[in-house]
């Protein structure tokens, strides 16, 4: 028996079916981090702790940042 066919035997499902489970959980995850990102700092911004330019800095680097890693977690698919 052929190592992928022992592996789909033993996990109930085949390997793309997990690697689409497994996208999904960091896709969920990381667009999960990035909203509570945004909300704090949207919330600092609103209670004027945090600048203007300090905020907008954030905001692009959070977007940024997930778009690359939902771009590396699901180009494999």
């Amino acid at each position: 028996m052929s190592p992928s066919a022992a592996f789909d035997n033993a996990a109930g499902g085949s390997t793309s079916t997990i690697a689409v489970m497994a996208a999904g959980v960091i896709a969920t995850a990381i667009l999960l981090w990035a909203g509570w990102a945004l909300l704090s700092v949207y919330l600092g911004w609103a209670k004027t702790r945090v600048d203007t330019p300090i905020a907008q800095r954030a905001v692009v680097r959070i977007v940024a940042l997930t778009l690359v890693i939902l771009w590396i977690a699901l180009s494999n698919l």
